[in-house]
């Protein structure tokens, strides 16, 4: 539906990288980190993008409504491969709207070689996401 460079600039423009980091009893630092990416909007926007992901062999997931309080349509990246795999189409010499792009890709990057099981890996997923100095 989309071609390259209009999926490229759906991506840098409207998509939501989110970085979410809760407690967690049953891990070895009592800290687990999801990551995905998230883009809101109509109804056909997110299928025709959903679709073009799908042929790029990036999986997501559309919702017609997110939450309760937020009736409106979600697609939603999750899961390591699919986000590499999404970021390999985002390109690396264009800044983003956003400016978050590149932090998103190193924190998968941490994720990936299970880094963020440490407290210095941990450590350094607070510092991308401006939460420590």
């Amino acid at each position: 539906m989309y071609n390259k460079g209009q999926i490229q600039g759906i991506l840098i423009s409207l998509a939501k990288p989110e970085i979410h980091v809760s407690r967690a009893a049953n891990t070895n630092i009592g800290y687990r980190v999801r990551i995905r990416v998230n883009l809101r909007g109509g109804e056909a926007f997110l299928l025709g993008v959903q679709r073009t992901l799908n042929q790029s062999g990036v999986e997501s997931t559309y919702k017609e409504k997110e939450h309760k309080s937020r009736p409106r349509p979600i697609l939603s990246v999750n899961g390591i491969v699919n986000l590499w795999k999404l970021c390999g189409i985002i390109p690396d010499d264009v800044p983003d709207a956003k400016n978050i792009w590149k932090d998103f890709k190193e924190i998968i990057n941490i994720v990936d070689n299970g880094e963020h099981h440490t407290l210095e890996g941990l450590d350094r997923i607070l510092q991308l996401k401006g939460e420590i100095q």
